[in-house]
């Protein structure tokens, strides 16, 4: 239907947080970096065990590189970064995972001057396997090229981008260790039924192991519990469906932001082999002829556009900042919160506790528009290439906050031509493959919508209106709002 409108270490670079028997360690200090505008360090091989990085700045991590001094203010184009890694990380026997928040924006890798691979496309997290690759009799050293520079060809596939293009390492880099039998992802979908809640729980196990193993899955939210025995194959991922019924159960709203967790965990021969949890909300979105509904009841939208940066903090602003931003939103009576490119776990989790709503949109961004009056935006099918990937990853990763509530496939781009309807159609069918529990959309930047055909397969109709501000008189009352929005 549419609608309308760890391990607690010594050494000195790495802090852990245990959580026996998965361990996670961040690799926060001792970082050097150097930019490469000649783009030198490939043939120079800069990425060698034996080569000297103590030349480099010391930097912070995460930090935009924008940052570091007045000079790299917007620089776009090569950097490098070099961190060791103390020996004490290493854990033979156990699966271990490099794991970035955010890059900006093209990667390569390498680990004691071999290549570990490459990551295209900021925003989202990605990682590494380096199981076995730590050396435990001296530090082994991570080596990054990082490169920032926009490229059509990549999103957000326009040559004039919207926003501050940050470069370099925005979120934290962490080492996980885990057994060979380990949760790798968990979907949760609760809610409410009757005064209670029913709470669907996918649970994705991988398995290292080389025979086939037996596993009992738990799961629990509170004192109710489910379990079920996993026969895992080698080297194979299996998922396990459980469904935990709440008798009684808060709903999650603007007004109600209330959160539970669920834990899930792993148990053969009568140990632990991993735990996990995940936070979620009990709450229905949908859409009925011209309304939203959360949890059956009619919500009116009162949004801003927010991106996860805060002057000359960049995206790494200190967290009572944030809050107190936040606080005047919600004093000033907003609800709901739209972005053009996936915000920061942290940020995505204030919305949750604060009872922010918010649209996450795939970073498509003004496409095929020729803004750069060059005409070199020609618009290609193959943005699919990255466009797919990164909706991917970006449901896997926010699925279970209750704040997501809309999925938007772009903003502002030529989507009324062949290749702009086939793209938009073919990421609507894969966001609803992803998760059927959330509307999709995608955003014009007209009002005339007829044209934009992949409209018949969304379940909102999304328009930027700009009367009352760019243009026309301006609307500096909600009752002016309401009249031209109306028309």
């Amino acid at each position: 239907m549419r609608l309308f409108g760890s391990l607690l270490l010594l050494a000195a670079i790495a802090t852990a947080v245990p959580a026996a028997p998965r361990q996670t360690a961040t690799i926060g200090s001792d970082w050097r970096f150097t930019v490469d505008i000649e783009k030198l360090g490939e043939a120079e091989q800069w990425f060698r065990e034996d080569f000297d990085h103590s030349k480099w700045s010391k930097v912070t991590v995460p930090k935009a590189w924008d940052l570091y001094e007045e000079a790299m203010w917007g620089f776009e184009g090569v950097g490098w970064y070099a961190v060791p890694i103390p020996g004490a990380l290493a854990a033979p026997g156990k699966l271990q995972t490099l794991r970035f928040g955010r890059v900006m924006y093209h990667t390569k890798a390498w680990l004691d001057g071999k290549p570990l691979g490459e990551n295209i496309g900021g925003y989202l997290p990605f990682e590494f396997d380096i199981t076995g690759r730590l050396r435990r009799d001296k530090p082994s050293t991570l080596v990054l090229r990082v490169d920032n520079k926009p490229r059509l060809q990549w999103l957000p596939a326009a040559r004039n981008i919207e926003w501050m293009q940050y470069g370099g390492i925005l979120e934290p880099v962490v080492i996980e260790t885990t057994g060979r039998v380990s949760i790798s992802d968990i979907t949760v979908n609760a809610v409410p039924q009757d005064a209670g809640a029913r709470v669907d729980c996918s649970v994705e196990i991988r398995s290292r192991e080389a025979a086939e193993r037996q596993v009992t899955l738990r799961i629990a939210v509170g004192t109710v519990v489910k379990s079920a025995v996993v026969k895992l194959t080698p080297g194979a991922t299996a998922r396990e469906r459980l469904v935990i019924t709440l008798p009684r159960a808060q709903r999650w709203s603007p007004a109600t932001p209330f959160l539970y967790t669920l834990q899930a965990s792993l148990e053969h021969g009568g140990q632990t082999v991993d735990s996990t949890s995940a936070r979620f909300g009990v709450r229905k979105i949908e859409t009925r002829g011209r309304d939203i509904l959360l949890n059956g009841e009619r919500l009116y939208l009162k949004g801003v556009n927010r991106y996860d940066e805060y002057g000359r903090y960049g995206v790494n602003a200190p967290r009572q900042l944030v809050l107190e931003d936040l606080k005047r939103m919600k004093s000033a009576g907003v609800n709901f919160v739209r972005v053009h490119f996936p915000q920061s776990p942290e940020l995505i989790s204030l919305y949750d506790e604060m009872g922010f709503l918010m649209m996450e949109e795939v970073t498509i961004n003004w496409w095929g528009n020729g803004f750069s009056g060059k005409g070199e935006e020609v618009q290609r099918a193959d943005i699919l290439d990255f466009a797919i990937p990164f909706l991917e990853r970006m449901v896997r990763r926010d699925k279970n906050h209750p704040a997501v509530v809309f999925w938007s496939m772009c903003n502002e781009s030529t989507t009324d031509n062949e290749v702009g309807i086939h793209v938009m159609r073919t990421l609507i069918r894969r966001a609803r493959e992803l998760d059927p529990t959330r509307p999709v959309t995608f955003v014009l930047a007209t009002r005339e919508s007829k044209g934009h055909l992949a409209f018949e397969d969304t379940d909102i109709v999304s328009v930027n209106v700009y009367v009352g501000g760019y243009k026309g008189k301006p609307a500096n009352h909600v009752d002016r709002v309401r009249e031209l929005t109306a028309k």
